[in-house]
């Protein structure tokens, strides 16, 4: 099986280095890059477990009947490739490119506008909330990554402390917030509860990087094994569950709702990629009709799930769906 980049690949940006979340539409290739930012993923140095976790390895069930799902794209106007990462109370967030470069864009009532952090290089917004703030990463003057927030215009830089770099990917409506920080050699997943900030190493993995947190302080995410598998995990309660659905090779848990759903993406063991949700211990694929490759970001409470998908082309398109 092969490593694939985990968060900062799925939407081919990331920021730290900018990547997003994808795992490409095959297994082991990243799609496009903003600049330097990808190659601030690429994690080495297995992670110690925080004192008095558990693991509990390994959920992976039948996939369940197929379900029809509706989706509806979520293309910036004009724009070569579109990724979208968050959907809430009628807002997406995503980036878009035109060839080499790449933007982050908001779409709401039918309007698209772009999205910058203000003195920034270069913008990856990872989710919107239930508020509409939104979270994401971005790249200062001196190429540094910092976590942003983003409330009705107004900007908070997040930086945990004594990291190289950081990203946020999510916020719950409380203000908690997961993402990944890097020191000078490996990732590692967070949370920041009030201020207060935990790392997070699922125990045993080379990389870890968070992605969702729920209500109740439920995280998901993805890490790397010792032997460079990729697998999607869960936290909550302080005990770590493998997540990855049957006939996977390579695993992303992207998004947590405050109902327990679970979205995410995998690649089987012909390196096409398929988007799932996961509940009630029950796996559903979700493909776009016609599409390459599928997968989905985040899961709001209400409304549409966001993600992306690779045409025949292998362009990239924004999608909500339900």
């Amino acid at each position: 099986m092969k490593r694939n980049v985990g968060l900062s690949a799925v939407v081919a940006v990331l920021l730290m280095g900018t990547v997003v979340w994808s795992q490409s539409t095959a297994a082991g290739t990243r799609q496009g890059t903003l600049d330097r930012s990808s190659d601030l993923l690429r994690l080495l140095r297995p992670p110690s477990a925080p004192a008095g976790s558990k693991v509990v390895m390994n959920v992976s069930e039948p996939l369940a009947a197929a379900h029809i799902y509706k989706f509806a794209t979520t293309d910036y106007p004009g724009a070569s490739s579109s990724q979208t990462t968050g959907n809430a109370n009628g807002m997406a967030v995503g980036i878009f490119g035109y060839g080499s470069g790449t933007q982050a864009f908001i779409y709401k009532g039918g309007v698209y506008s772009t999205l910058t952090v203000p003195g920034s290089t270069a913008t990856v917004p990872y989710s919107v909330n239930g508020l509409g703030q939104i979270v994401g990463g971005y790249v200062d003057n001196s190429s540094v990554i910092h976590g942003f927030v983003d409330t009705a215009g107004t900007f908070t830089q997040v930086d945990f402390p004594g990291a190289v770099a950081t990203v946020v990917t999510d916020m719950n409506t409380a203000g908690d917030m997961a993402g990944y920080w890097q020191d000078a050699t490996t990732s590692h997943g967070f949370i920041d509860q009030g201020g207060a900030f935990t790392s997070i190493d699922f125990p045993g993995a080379t990389f870890t990087q968070a992605a969702g947190i729920n209500a109740a302080g439920e995280v998901v995410g993805v890490y790397t094994d010792a032997s460079n598998v990729q697998h999607g995990f869960i936290l909550n309660a302080g005990v770590y569950t493998q997540l990855d659905p049957p006939q996977s090779t390579s695993t992303i848990a992207f998004g947590v709702n405050d109902a327990g759903t679970i979205s995410g993406s995998y690649a089987d063991a012909s390196s096409n990629q398929h988007g799932f949700l996961y509940s009630g211990g029950i796996f559903n694929r979700v493909d776009v009709p016609g599409a390459k490759g599928t997968q989905l970001t985040h899961i709001p409470n209400k409304g549409a799930f966001a993600g992306y998908f690779a045409d025949q082309l292998s362009e990239f398109h924004g999608v909500t769906g339900h």
